[in-house]
């Protein structure tokens, strides 16, 4: 069962999954090519001089791509559930309600993993390449905070999706939209290394939001 439900939601999200591909793959192309043109022009050793005055990471053409991400995987995997009243088959399969949505929500979860992978992998060798271990390491961190908006964008999608009142809806969006905004407020790069933790386990705690509406709606609390 839990391999057809993977099946099921790969079917309804491979469009959106190949869009996020090719468009985290173009906005860090652009990017590293940036910085690859100021190595041309003026040397590697100008791209450290700039990382290390003025606490550049050249990669902000790729700050919210992850956002954009998330929310093209959660959109599509949930929007088709709340049509033709699909979540009420789909509860109706023989499957807790908890590991099913556990299950809907790990299959986008991963297919966003291995687009945040991708990407943070292809930064990571560029850099490597041309500066100092823990210069790289200093863009990696810095970058990490927007993987976990597109970890958090996609949650709250979810969740939003799923939620059959519109009252509770708005407040889920807003709500969203205010922990998005947090991981973008960042004074300068680096400055959520401390945090990264907490924000993980917090992040990853965001996918409950979504069973609680599922749980009503079991209850015949949402039509």
């Amino acid at each position: 069962m839990t391999r057809a439900i993977i099946t099921k939601e790969f079917l309804k999200t491979r469009r959106a999954f190949w869009c996020s591909v090719v468009l985290t793959l173009f906005f860090t192309v652009y990017a590293l090519l940036g910085v690859n043109r100021v190595i041309a022009t003026h040397g590697v050793e100008h791209v450290w001089l700039i990382m290390l005055m003025k606490d550049q990471t050249f990669i902000d053409a790729v700050k919210y791509v992850p956002l954009l991400c998330g929310l093209l995987v959660g959109l599509s995997q949930m929007v088709p559930e709340m049509q033709l009243n699909r979540l009420k088959l789909t509860l109706h399969l023989p499957c807790p309600s908890l590991r099913l949505l556990m299950t809907m929500l790990a299959t986008g979860f991963a297919e966003l993993s291995v687009v945040f992978i991708l990407q943070f992998a292809a930064i990571w060798i560029f850099y490597d390449r041309v500066i100092a271990p823990e210069m790289t390491w200093h863009v990696l961190l810095t970058s990490l905070p927007w993987y976990l908006a597109g970890y958090t964008a996609y949650f709250f999608s979810a969740a939003v999706c799923l939620e059959g009142k519109w009252r509770r809806r708005i407040l889920l969006a807003l709500t969203g939209a205010g922990v998005v905004t947090f991981y973008y407020l960042q004074p300068a790069p680096g400055a959520y290394n401390g945090f990264l933790p907490v924000a993980l386990i917090a992040t990853l705690l965001l996918a409950m939001l979504s069973y609680a509406s599922i749980d009503r709606f079991k209850q015949g609390l949402i039509d």
